[in-house]
Protein backbone atom coordinates (compact mmCIF):
# COMPACT_ATOMS: atom_id res chain seq x y z
CA UNK A 1 0.00 0.00 0.00
CA UNK A 2 2.88 1.91 0.92
CA UNK A 3 4.23 1.86 -2.80
CA UNK A 4 0.93 3.12 -4.09
CA UNK A 5 1.04 5.99 -1.94
CA UNK A 6 4.62 6.86 -3.22
CA UNK A 7 3.73 6.87 -7.13
CA UNK A 8 0.94 8.97 -6.38
CA UNK A 9 2.80 11.39 -4.56
CA UNK A 10 6.10 11.66 -6.38
CA UNK A 11 4.03 11.56 -9.55
CA UNK A 12 2.22 15.00 -7.75
CA UNK A 13 5.91 16.53 -6.78
CA UNK A 14 7.21 16.01 -10.06
CA UNK A 15 4.31 17.87 -12.19
CA UNK A 16 3.98 20.46 -9.46
CA UNK A 17 7.28 21.37 -9.65
CA UNK A 18 8.02 21.02 -12.75
CA UNK A 19 4.51 23.81 -14.76
CA UNK A 20 7.05 27.07 -13.02
CA UNK A 21 10.15 25.90 -15.52
CA UNK A 22 7.29 24.95 -18.38
CA UNK A 23 5.64 28.46 -18.00
CA UNK A 24 9.28 30.26 -18.03
CA UNK A 25 10.02 28.49 -21.66
CA UNK A 26 6.74 29.16 -23.14
CA UNK A 27 6.81 32.86 -21.98
CA UNK A 28 10.70 33.00 -23.55
CA UNK A 29 9.82 30.75 -26.85
CA UNK A 30 5.83 32.35 -27.53
CA UNK A 31 4.23 29.26 -27.37
CA UNK A 32 0.97 29.86 -26.22
CA UNK A 33 -2.62 29.95 -26.74
CA UNK A 34 -4.12 33.16 -28.11
CA UNK A 35 -7.55 33.55 -27.86
CA UNK A 36 -8.01 33.93 -31.41
CA UNK A 37 -10.74 32.29 -31.98
CA UNK A 38 -14.64 33.32 -31.00
CA UNK A 39 -15.21 30.10 -29.28
CA UNK A 40 -12.46 30.89 -26.89
CA UNK A 41 -13.45 31.40 -23.72
CA UNK A 42 -10.40 33.01 -22.03
CA UNK A 43 -9.10 36.48 -22.90
CA UNK A 44 -5.31 36.35 -22.45
CA UNK A 45 -2.62 34.48 -23.93
CA UNK A 46 -1.68 31.45 -21.69
CA UNK A 47 0.75 28.75 -22.18
CA UNK A 48 -0.64 25.61 -23.02
CA UNK A 49 2.24 22.60 -22.39
CA UNK A 50 1.16 21.71 -19.16
CA UNK A 51 0.68 17.92 -20.83
CA UNK A 52 4.27 17.57 -21.11
CA UNK A 53 4.68 17.55 -17.05
CA UNK A 54 1.43 15.57 -16.38
CA UNK A 55 3.39 12.52 -19.48
CA UNK A 56 6.74 12.97 -18.31
CA UNK A 57 5.40 13.15 -14.33
CA UNK A 58 3.25 10.31 -14.94
CA UNK A 59 6.17 7.63 -16.57
CA UNK A 60 9.05 8.62 -14.34
CA UNK A 61 7.30 8.09 -11.04
CA UNK A 62 6.12 4.58 -12.97
CA UNK A 63 9.74 3.90 -14.09
CA UNK A 64 11.28 4.96 -10.37
CA UNK A 65 8.31 3.07 -8.13
CA UNK A 66 5.85 1.23 -10.53
CA UNK A 67 7.71 -1.61 -11.90
CA UNK A 68 5.81 -1.08 -15.00
CA UNK A 69 8.19 -3.39 -17.11
CA UNK A 70 6.35 -6.22 -15.85
CA UNK A 71 3.45 -5.67 -17.19
CA UNK A 72 2.50 -7.26 -20.21
CA UNK A 73 1.93 -5.20 -23.59
CA UNK A 74 3.26 -2.06 -21.49
CA UNK A 75 5.82 -1.59 -24.38
CA UNK A 76 2.26 -1.00 -26.90
CA UNK A 77 0.99 1.01 -24.15
CA UNK A 78 3.49 3.41 -24.44
CA UNK A 79 4.46 3.34 -28.36
CA UNK A 80 0.40 4.61 -28.21
CA UNK A 81 1.35 7.07 -25.62
CA UNK A 82 4.19 8.22 -27.15
CA UNK A 83 2.32 8.68 -30.82
CA UNK A 84 -0.70 10.41 -29.24
CA UNK A 85 1.31 12.66 -26.96
CA UNK A 86 3.61 14.05 -30.05
CA UNK A 87 1.08 14.77 -31.88
CA UNK A 88 -0.60 16.90 -29.19
CA UNK A 89 2.40 18.54 -28.96
CA UNK A 90 2.60 19.70 -32.52
CA UNK A 91 -0.64 20.88 -32.55
CA UNK A 92 -0.16 22.61 -29.50
CA UNK A 93 3.23 24.40 -31.14
CA UNK A 94 2.58 24.78 -34.71
CA UNK A 95 -0.95 23.21 -35.27
CA UNK A 96 -1.50 20.14 -36.88
CA UNK A 97 -4.32 19.19 -39.68
CA UNK A 98 -7.93 17.82 -38.32
CA UNK A 99 -7.07 14.58 -40.43
CA UNK A 100 -3.83 14.33 -39.74
CA UNK A 101 -4.85 14.19 -36.00
CA UNK A 102 -7.01 11.30 -36.80
CA UNK A 103 -5.08 9.34 -38.43
CA UNK A 104 -2.34 9.12 -35.32
CA UNK A 105 -5.56 8.37 -32.97
CA UNK A 106 -6.10 5.33 -35.72
CA UNK A 107 -2.91 4.48 -35.55
CA UNK A 108 -2.41 4.57 -31.50
CA UNK A 109 -5.81 2.16 -31.44
CA UNK A 110 -4.53 -0.12 -33.33
CA UNK A 111 -1.56 -0.79 -32.03
CA UNK A 112 -3.34 -1.63 -29.10
CA UNK A 113 -6.10 -3.42 -30.51
CA UNK A 114 -4.28 -5.28 -32.90
CA UNK A 115 -0.25 -5.84 -31.10
CA UNK A 116 -1.62 -5.82 -27.63
CA UNK A 117 -4.81 -7.28 -28.53
CA UNK A 118 -6.88 -4.55 -25.82
CA UNK A 119 -10.05 -4.86 -27.50
CA UNK A 120 -13.43 -5.11 -26.42
CA UNK A 121 -14.16 -9.33 -26.38
CA UNK A 122 -17.47 -9.42 -24.86
CA UNK A 123 -19.87 -6.72 -23.71
CA UNK A 124 -21.60 -9.28 -20.91
CA UNK A 125 -24.83 -9.54 -22.10
CA UNK A 126 -25.17 -5.76 -22.44
CA UNK A 127 -27.85 -5.52 -25.37
CA UNK A 128 -28.24 -9.30 -25.38
CA UNK A 129 -24.67 -9.27 -26.96
CA UNK A 130 -21.75 -11.73 -24.71
CA UNK A 131 -18.62 -12.70 -27.09
CA UNK A 132 -17.78 -10.24 -29.94
CA UNK A 133 -16.72 -11.81 -33.25
CA UNK A 134 -13.08 -11.02 -33.65
CA UNK A 135 -13.96 -8.01 -37.00
CA UNK A 136 -16.77 -6.55 -34.97
CA UNK A 137 -14.49 -6.63 -31.99
CA UNK A 138 -11.79 -4.80 -33.41
CA UNK A 139 -14.38 -2.14 -34.95
CA UNK A 140 -15.92 -1.61 -31.81
CA UNK A 141 -12.75 -1.39 -30.07
CA UNK A 142 -10.98 1.33 -32.31
CA UNK A 143 -14.21 3.42 -32.24
CA UNK A 144 -14.43 3.44 -28.68
CA UNK A 145 -10.35 4.28 -28.88
CA UNK A 146 -10.88 7.27 -31.34
CA UNK A 147 -14.63 8.34 -29.38
CA UNK A 148 -12.94 8.61 -25.51
CA UNK A 149 -9.82 10.18 -27.01
CA UNK A 150 -11.52 12.99 -29.33
CA UNK A 151 -14.57 13.53 -25.73
CA UNK A 152 -11.32 14.30 -23.17
CA UNK A 153 -10.25 16.36 -25.73
CA UNK A 154 -13.17 18.39 -26.27
CA UNK A 155 -14.53 18.60 -22.64
CA UNK A 156 -10.74 20.82 -22.36
CA UNK A 157 -12.36 23.93 -22.35
CA UNK A 158 -12.22 25.59 -19.32
CA UNK A 159 -9.62 25.79 -16.23
CA UNK A 160 -9.84 22.76 -14.25
CA UNK A 161 -12.19 20.66 -16.12
CA UNK A 162 -10.59 18.26 -17.86
CA UNK A 163 -8.23 17.80 -15.64
CA UNK A 164 -11.03 16.92 -12.26
CA UNK A 165 -12.54 14.58 -14.78
CA UNK A 166 -9.45 12.66 -15.23
CA UNK A 167 -8.64 12.61 -11.70
CA UNK A 168 -12.17 11.40 -10.73
CA UNK A 169 -12.25 8.72 -13.34
CA UNK A 170 -8.11 7.40 -12.58
CA UNK A 171 -9.39 7.19 -8.59
CA UNK A 172 -12.23 4.89 -10.04
CA UNK A 173 -10.23 3.06 -12.50
CA UNK A 174 -7.19 2.56 -9.93
CA UNK A 175 -9.91 1.17 -6.38
CA UNK A 176 -11.04 -1.04 -9.34
CA UNK A 177 -8.10 -2.68 -10.63
CA UNK A 178 -6.70 -3.26 -7.23
CA UNK A 179 -9.42 -4.89 -5.98
CA UNK A 180 -9.44 -7.07 -8.85
CA UNK A 181 -5.91 -7.75 -8.36
CA UNK A 182 -4.53 -5.88 -11.23
CA UNK A 183 -1.79 -4.14 -8.96
CA UNK A 184 0.05 -2.62 -12.13
CA UNK A 185 -2.33 -0.90 -13.61
CA UNK A 186 -3.32 0.18 -10.49
CA UNK A 187 -0.11 1.59 -10.57
CA UNK A 188 -0.32 3.37 -13.66
CA UNK A 189 -3.94 5.11 -12.79
CA UNK A 190 -2.16 6.77 -9.92
CA UNK A 191 0.39 8.25 -11.43
CA UNK A 192 -1.58 9.56 -13.92
CA UNK A 193 -4.14 11.02 -11.02
CA UNK A 194 -0.75 12.23 -9.12
CA UNK A 195 0.00 13.73 -12.13
CA UNK A 196 -3.42 15.67 -12.42
CA UNK A 197 -3.21 16.63 -9.19
CA UNK A 198 0.28 18.52 -9.82
CA UNK A 199 -1.18 19.91 -12.71
CA UNK A 200 -4.63 21.06 -11.14
CA UNK A 201 -2.65 23.21 -8.96
CA UNK A 202 -1.63 25.49 -11.81
CA UNK A 203 -4.48 24.99 -13.62
CA UNK A 204 -7.53 26.03 -11.40
CA UNK A 205 -9.03 29.30 -12.01
CA UNK A 206 -7.44 31.63 -12.81
CA UNK A 207 -5.00 29.17 -15.07
CA UNK A 208 -1.63 29.76 -15.21
CA UNK A 209 -1.25 27.12 -17.58
CA UNK A 210 -3.28 24.59 -19.60
CA UNK A 211 -2.74 21.09 -20.59
CA UNK A 212 -3.54 21.71 -24.11
CA UNK A 213 -3.63 18.65 -26.82
CA UNK A 214 -0.72 17.07 -25.63
CA UNK A 215 -2.53 16.32 -22.42
CA UNK A 216 -6.44 15.97 -22.91
CA UNK A 217 -5.52 13.33 -26.40
CA UNK A 218 -3.28 11.60 -24.11
CA UNK A 219 -5.93 11.65 -21.02
CA UNK A 220 -8.45 10.28 -23.31
CA UNK A 221 -6.42 7.52 -24.63
CA UNK A 222 -5.51 6.72 -20.87
CA UNK A 223 -8.91 6.55 -19.82
CA UNK A 224 -10.15 4.30 -22.94
CA UNK A 225 -7.47 1.99 -22.50
CA UNK A 226 -8.29 1.34 -18.69
CA UNK A 227 -12.00 1.11 -19.66
CA UNK A 228 -11.37 -1.83 -22.26
CA UNK A 229 -8.96 -3.80 -20.05
CA UNK A 230 -11.87 -3.17 -16.86
CA UNK A 231 -14.73 -4.83 -19.22
CA UNK A 232 -12.20 -7.60 -20.21
CA UNK A 233 -11.01 -8.84 -16.66
CA UNK A 234 -14.40 -7.91 -15.25
CA UNK A 235 -15.48 -11.01 -18.02
CA UNK A 236 -13.37 -13.49 -16.45
CA UNK A 237 -15.19 -13.02 -12.77
CA UNK A 238 -16.78 -11.27 -10.52
CA UNK A 239 -14.91 -8.63 -8.77
CA UNK A 240 -14.96 -8.21 -5.31
CA UNK A 241 -14.54 -4.37 -4.54
CA UNK A 242 -15.71 -4.74 -0.63
CA UNK A 243 -18.81 -2.60 -1.23
CA UNK A 244 -20.57 -4.21 -4.28
CA UNK A 245 -19.65 -7.26 -6.52
CA UNK A 246 -19.11 -5.65 -10.04
CA UNK A 247 -21.26 -7.46 -12.05
CA UNK A 248 -21.87 -5.14 -14.58
CA UNK A 249 -18.98 -3.99 -16.04
CA UNK A 250 -19.87 -2.58 -19.00
CA UNK A 251 -22.44 -0.05 -17.31
CA UNK A 252 -19.49 1.12 -14.81
CA UNK A 253 -17.29 1.38 -17.16
CA UNK A 254 -19.63 4.04 -18.82
CA UNK A 255 -20.49 5.37 -15.43
CA UNK A 256 -16.87 6.49 -15.25
CA UNK A 257 -16.87 8.19 -18.46
CA UNK A 258 -20.12 9.26 -19.25
CA UNK A 259 -19.79 12.75 -19.09
CA UNK A 260 -17.27 13.47 -21.64
CA UNK A 261 -18.66 11.16 -23.59
CA UNK A 262 -22.32 12.23 -24.25
CA UNK A 263 -21.46 16.01 -23.77
CA UNK A 264 -19.78 15.33 -27.41
CA UNK A 265 -22.17 13.13 -28.76
CA UNK A 266 -25.06 15.69 -27.91
CA UNK A 267 -22.81 18.73 -29.82
CA UNK A 268 -22.13 16.22 -32.42
CA UNK A 269 -25.86 15.37 -33.03
CA UNK A 270 -26.60 19.22 -32.57
CA UNK A 271 -23.95 20.12 -35.20
CA UNK A 272 -25.70 17.28 -37.69
CA UNK A 273 -29.09 18.62 -36.92
CA UNK A 274 -27.87 21.76 -38.31
CA UNK A 275 -26.68 20.52 -41.76
CA UNK A 276 -22.74 21.27 -40.03
CA UNK A 277 -19.58 19.54 -39.71
CA UNK A 278 -19.62 17.28 -36.28
CA UNK A 279 -16.47 18.94 -36.06
CA UNK A 280 -17.30 22.40 -36.06
CA UNK A 281 -16.25 24.06 -33.20
CA UNK A 282 -18.91 26.10 -31.26
CA UNK A 283 -19.69 27.23 -27.62
CA UNK A 284 -22.33 24.50 -27.07
CA UNK A 285 -20.58 22.56 -25.03
CA UNK A 286 -22.01 21.47 -21.10
CA UNK A 287 -19.50 24.22 -19.67
CA UNK A 288 -20.59 26.74 -22.31
CA UNK A 289 -23.91 26.45 -20.81
CA UNK A 290 -22.78 26.49 -17.31
CA UNK A 291 -21.12 29.58 -17.93
CA UNK A 292 -24.37 30.94 -19.42
CA UNK A 293 -25.80 30.67 -16.12
CA UNK A 294 -23.80 33.17 -14.66
CA UNK A 295 -21.13 30.62 -13.32
CA UNK A 296 -17.53 31.17 -13.20
CA UNK A 297 -14.97 28.38 -14.47
CA UNK A 298 -14.42 27.27 -10.75
CA UNK A 299 -18.17 26.85 -10.09
CA UNK A 300 -19.18 25.52 -13.55
CA UNK A 301 -15.99 22.84 -13.13
CA UNK A 302 -16.75 22.12 -9.22
CA UNK A 303 -20.85 20.80 -10.60
CA UNK A 304 -19.72 19.34 -13.62
CA UNK A 305 -17.11 17.41 -11.45
CA UNK A 306 -19.90 16.82 -8.76
CA UNK A 307 -22.20 15.62 -11.65
CA UNK A 308 -19.00 12.98 -13.19
CA UNK A 309 -18.47 11.57 -9.37
CA UNK A 310 -21.88 10.94 -9.05
CA UNK A 311 -22.78 8.92 -11.95
CA UNK A 312 -19.84 7.31 -10.80
CA UNK A 313 -21.53 6.62 -7.23
CA UNK A 314 -24.77 5.23 -9.39
CA UNK A 315 -22.47 2.92 -11.34
CA UNK A 316 -21.36 0.84 -7.84
CA UNK A 317 -24.08 1.38 -6.25
CA UNK A 318 -26.53 -0.16 -9.01
CA UNK A 319 -24.30 -3.00 -9.82
CA UNK A 320 -27.15 -5.37 -8.71
CA UNK A 321 -29.89 -4.28 -11.98
CA UNK A 322 -27.35 -5.55 -14.42
CA UNK A 323 -25.43 -4.14 -17.25
CA UNK A 324 -28.56 -3.24 -19.62
CA UNK A 325 -30.41 -1.55 -16.83
CA UNK A 326 -28.04 0.35 -15.38
CA UNK A 327 -26.31 1.85 -18.92
CA UNK A 328 -30.15 2.99 -19.39
CA UNK A 329 -30.67 4.70 -15.80
CA UNK A 330 -27.36 6.61 -16.81
CA UNK A 331 -28.18 7.50 -20.27
CA UNK A 332 -32.16 8.55 -19.16
CA UNK A 333 -30.60 10.56 -15.86
CA UNK A 334 -28.17 12.74 -17.89
CA UNK A 335 -30.78 12.79 -20.38
CA UNK A 336 -33.21 14.37 -18.37
CA UNK A 337 -30.24 16.32 -16.39
CA UNK A 338 -29.36 18.05 -19.64
CA UNK A 339 -33.25 18.49 -20.79
CA UNK A 340 -33.77 20.46 -17.93
CA UNK A 341 -30.75 22.63 -18.29
CA UNK A 342 -31.97 23.70 -21.83
CA UNK A 343 -35.37 24.66 -20.83
CA UNK A 344 -34.31 26.67 -17.63
CA UNK A 345 -31.58 28.25 -20.27
CA UNK A 346 -34.53 28.83 -22.87
CA UNK A 347 -37.07 30.05 -20.18
CA UNK A 348 -34.37 32.55 -19.18
CA UNK A 349 -33.55 34.15 -23.23
CA UNK A 350 -37.23 34.37 -23.41
CA UNK A 351 -37.97 36.31 -20.36
CA UNK A 352 -35.01 38.38 -21.00
CA UNK A 353 -35.70 38.87 -24.68
CA UNK A 354 -39.62 39.96 -23.02
CA UNK A 355 -37.84 42.38 -20.42
CA UNK A 356 -35.94 44.24 -23.48
CA UNK A 357 -39.25 44.61 -25.75
CA UNK A 358 -41.08 46.19 -22.51
CA UNK A 359 -38.58 47.88 -21.75
CA UNK A 360 -39.10 49.75 -26.16
CA UNK A 361 -42.42 49.22 -25.20
CA UNK A 362 -42.20 51.86 -22.05
CA UNK A 363 -39.75 54.15 -23.45
CA UNK A 364 -40.79 57.08 -24.74
CA UNK A 365 -41.05 57.97 -28.15
CA UNK A 366 -39.20 60.86 -29.71
CA UNK A 367 -40.98 63.08 -32.23
CA UNK A 368 -38.90 65.24 -34.11
CA UNK A 369 -40.09 68.76 -33.57
CA UNK A 370 -39.88 71.01 -36.84
CA UNK A 371 -39.55 75.11 -36.00
CA UNK A 372 -41.10 76.99 -39.32
CA UNK A 373 -41.99 80.77 -39.00
CA UNK A 374 -45.63 80.59 -37.96
CA UNK A 375 -44.30 78.37 -35.24
CA UNK A 376 -42.70 81.08 -33.67
CA UNK A 377 -44.84 83.81 -34.28
CA UNK A 378 -47.78 81.76 -31.94
CA UNK A 379 -45.48 81.25 -29.54
CA UNK A 380 -43.13 84.48 -29.58
CA UNK A 381 -43.86 85.13 -25.70
CA UNK A 382 -41.83 81.51 -24.96
CA UNK A 383 -39.28 82.11 -27.61
CA UNK A 384 -38.42 85.43 -26.17
CA UNK A 385 -38.26 84.39 -22.37
CA UNK A 386 -35.95 81.27 -23.68
CA UNK A 387 -33.58 83.63 -25.58
CA UNK A 388 -33.67 86.32 -22.50
CA UNK A 389 -32.69 83.44 -19.98
CA UNK A 390 -29.88 81.94 -22.24
CA UNK A 391 -28.82 85.36 -22.80
CA UNK A 392 -28.71 85.59 -19.00
CA UNK A 393 -26.87 82.36 -18.42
Amino acid sequence: MVTYLVVFIVSLLIVAFSIKPLITIAVRKRLFDVPLESRKIHKRIIPNLGGIAIFTGMLLSLALFGDILNLENANYILAAGTIIFLTGVKDDVIGVDPLKKFIAQFVAAGILVGLADLRITSLEGLLGIYELAYPLSVVLSVVLYVGVINAYNLIDGIDGLAGSLGLIASLAFAFLFYSSGEYHWAYICLALAGALCGFLMHNVSPARIFMGDCGSLMLGLMMATFAVHFINIAGKGTIETGIIPVTAAPGLALAIVLLPVFDTLRVFAIRIVHGQSPFKADKNHMHHRMLELGMNHSQATGVLAFVSALFVAMGFSLQHIGSNQLVLTLVLTIVLLNTGLSIYLYSRKVSAEKGDEQSVLRAEPQIPVVITPDLISENKDLVERALSKVAQN
